[in-house]
């Protein structure tokens, strides 16, 4: 008897033994995930988490995380909703991260969930839930309270802006710039003959240029080692006939503008702009008009409406940037305005907004200025331009009555992202 316990009792101890070895294999395998989700990398982190799931299936915090993944893969976005779904059965409050024994989602899975339903078109399921992660916020977290309010809004203002869609025709811009990666941020010189934009290579984010030459353009180059990058320059203009790149320096944490100077065969290594622009807060996306005289930028500086707004800058005296002036509360909401183009002789505003009259996300708005100096009230770019996902990127070309986009078409084009011009009708 005594030596049966003694074998049962050695299985055990191998069992326990056993079962730490693979604890501790598959938490070094979520951690992987978790590198990959930080740095919002979908698709390796979703590969890692997957694995994980056969293994955890009632694990409500592996299923929260692959939805966000999901999210965040052009095509992939409609397998968010049951994974998301699978979270919120169970999530609290009380949450730990980086750790594979946390089995409970967060509060946020909610957020997340009304976020998939919104995208999908599934407007009321997306209020029910956005409703949900609103019950846990504390009556003192005002900003997430005032943009959960927005968001629930929106999904009716949502179904008007489908209910009067614009007229557009769309053209893929072709092969010499699209691939099977993601390629974005497209932005074109003002004399139309300089055109850059940005590809997903495997480790980093290029940036590539071509130039039109006798009518055609050539092929793309990868100019990340002129400009002594690691892959976080993120471009949003070609000024000065295209003989100036700006871009921005965006590690997640915080972001400055850069330029570059092109001298005909190569680009300067990209140097920060001095004096009045970068802060040590949120400085990105700035564009400068075709006369060089004005410099518009979105920063979350002290003193603005909320979130990111959009500010601009002139050049005084001695060619400088002067004190930059907030484009106020017309155009800046108290959430995100970004990717500002101002385009006409400073006179026409194309940007991308998260309030507003919108379908939720960011959507893309123009506005005029009007002769009092002030800004006509944004008017929504229009359904299907706009979707119910993020609409961030319009590059407007003959004088707004055309633009470049960057869009996900399920079926159609080369890839993930592929960039495209659309014309007005």
């Amino acid at each position: 008897m005594n030596r049966i316990l003694i074998s049962l009792f050695l299985i055990l101890i191998m069992n326990v033994d056993l079962l730490s070895q693979n604890l501790k294999k598959d938490q070094e395998t979520f951690l992987e995930a978790e590198y990959f989700l930080m740095f919002e990398d979908y698709t390796d982190a979703l590969f890692y988490y997957l694995d994980l799931y056969e293994t955890y299936p009632e694990n409500y915090n592996l299923a929260y995380r692959i939805g966000i993944c999901y999210l965040g893969i052009p095509g992939s976005k409609h397998l968010a909703i049951e994974y998301l779904e699978e979270a919120t059965k169970n999530s609290e409050a009380s949450y730990r991260e980086g750790s594979l024994r946390q089995t409970t989602a967060p509060y946020t899975a909610w957020y997340f969930l009304g976020n998939a339903y919104r995208i999908n078109y599934q407007f009321e399921k997306a209020k029910e839930a956005y409703k949900k992660y609103r019950e846990t916020l504390l009556e003192d977290d005002t900003d997430n309270i005032l943009f959960i309010d927005h968001q629930i809004n929106v999904c009716d203002d949502a179904k008007s802006i489908m209910d009067n869609p614009v007229k557009f025709e769309e053209e893929n811009i072709g092969e010499r710039f699209n691939d099977e990666n993601n390629n974005f941020n497209p932005i074109i010189s003002s004399d139309g003959l300089r055109f850059a934009y940005m590809s997903s290579l495997k480790f980093y984010d290029a940036v590539f240029f071509s130039t039109k030459e006798k009518n055609r353009w050539t092929d793309p180059v990868n100019i990340i080692p002129d400009l002594k990058s690691d892959g976080d320059l993120y471009i949003s203009c070609l000024a000065d006939n295209g003989n100036t790149l700006y871009l921005s320096q965006d590690n997640n944490i915080e972001s400055d503008i850069y330029y570059s100077k092109y001298d005909g065969e190569k680009w300067s290594p990209a140097k920060p702009l001095s004096g009045n622009i970068n802060t040590s807060y949120w400085e990105s996306h700035a564009f400068v008009t075709e006369d060089g005289s004005a410099l518009i930028f979105s920063s979350n500086r002290p003193g603005g409406m909320g979130g990111l707004d959009l500010y601009i800058s002139y050049k005084n005296g001695v060619g400088e940037w002067g004190e930059p002036v907030n484009l106020g509360p017309v155009i800046n909401t108290p959430f995100n305005e970004d990717r500002a183009f101002l385009i006409n002789n400073a006179k026409q505003l194309f940007f991308c907004s998260q309030g507003h009259y919108n379908m939720g996300g960011f959507d893309l708005f123009r506005s005029e200025k009007l002769d009092n100096n002030n800004w006509s009230k944004p008017e929504n770019l229009g359904y299907p331009i706009n979707s119910s996902d993020d609409d961030v990127f319009f590059m407007p070309v003959n004088s707004g009555r055309s633009g470049y986009i960057s869009v996900h078409r399920e079926g159609k084009g080369f890839g993930k992202d592929d960039i495209y011009l659309i014309k007005f009708k």
